[in-house]
């Protein structure tokens, strides 16, 4: 595994860390768990809205979290849909927190991020409105030892959120969506958390990844290119349509398209980690082909060539 510095937390995390969602059976996500700590991941990030993902932790983990760094994240808004209201009050984020830290076992966890913050006016509503305060009291009681934000990239292709929240210097981790098909943050975001000296934490570097569209497949991504041009992201030029528009990425280094993706990332050396949902230990093995050879993880032509066909992308699509 490769460590890297994240951000000015003085913290050292794995270049790819792991996503706990859990949208796999129970036994597979404790599986891969496992099997992230078996090959040297350090980094889990979780959220109070997960499902059962921290209380699943918390159980599996319990008296082994000496050397990992955990991150979670607290919601204000009703669901993770771009459209739904903000409906958290000031005075529900330490019980929330709180509750987080029972499931998870713990007495404090390393970092918790506003979930999904969708607008420059809704960062300054976090930090004007007592939301901020409310875990900074829980940094002074020990309950977290740094503060940080993610977007939602759905409703935020452009990252106004984040270039608005970095400057303000409140927050220690940020983390931002960028991909291949999504590569606004790298000339945006990423230069700003080197800038700020916030942590950057990459997620979605398949996109939105299922098995019907994303990078986690040729058919998938030529399927997630087909959307982008029938929402008009893409100009309407045969090069979009042709089957084969993936293969120059298949002649080295990377053996598969989730591969080359994580190498897209991974190029880019302000991301400090790389948050991917890995289902199964295999695919996670899979995953961890993408760190071998080190930097600069994709030739210079392949990135040249992934900027030219998609760099124009500014919205984020399922």
């Amino acid at each position: 595994m490769i460590y890297q510095p994240l951000g000015r937390t003085g913290l050292s995390v794995s270049r790819l860390s792991y996503g706990a969602a859990r949208p796999a059976p129970r036994e597979d996500f404790l599986a891969t768990v496992d099997a992230c700590l078996d090959a040297g991941v350090n980094y889990l990030d979780t959220a109070h809205g997960y499902g059962d993902s921290e209380a699943l932790l918390g159980a599996h983990l319990a008296g082994r979290w000496r050397s990992l760094v955990l991150s979670t994240k607290i919601c204000p808004y009703a669901s993770f849909h771009p459209r739904d209201p903000w409906v958290m009050t000031p005075d529900e984020v330490l019980p929330t927190l709180e509750e987080s830290l029972r499931r998870l076992r713990r007495d404090h966890v390393e970092i918790v991020l506003a979930h999904g913050l969708r607008t420059p006016g809704d960062v300054d509503r976090w930090l004007r409105d007592g939301y901020h305060a409310a875990l900074l009291r829980a940094r002074e009681q020990g309950k977290v030892r740094f503060l940080g934000m993610s977007e939602l990239s759905e409703a935020d292709g452009e990252h106004a959120a984040l270039r608005h929240a970095l400057p303000t210097g409140a927050f220690d981790v940020v983390m931002l969506t960028l991909n291949f098909l999504l590569q606004t943050a790298a000339h945006s975001v990423l230069p700003l958390c080197g800038e700020h000296g916030a942590g950057a934490v990459v997620m979605m570097p398949l996109n939105q990844a299922s098995p019907q569209s994303g990078l986690v497949s040729v058919e998938a991504a030529l399927a997630c290119v087909r959307k982008h041009l029938e929402a008009g992201h893409l100009p309407d030029d045969p090069v979009y349509r042709n089957p084969r528009l993936f293969d120059f990425l298949l002649e080295g280094p990377a053996r598969s398209i989730p591969e080359a993706a994580l190498r897209y990332v991974l190029a880019h050396k302000e991301a400090d980690t790389v948050c991917v949902g890995t289902r199964k230990p295999e695919r996670l093995r899979e995953n961890l082909r993408a760190l071998e050879g080190g930097a600069p993880y994709l030739p210079d032509g392949q990135l040249v060539a992934l900027r030219a066909l998609f760099g124009a992308i500014r919205s984020q699509i399922r």
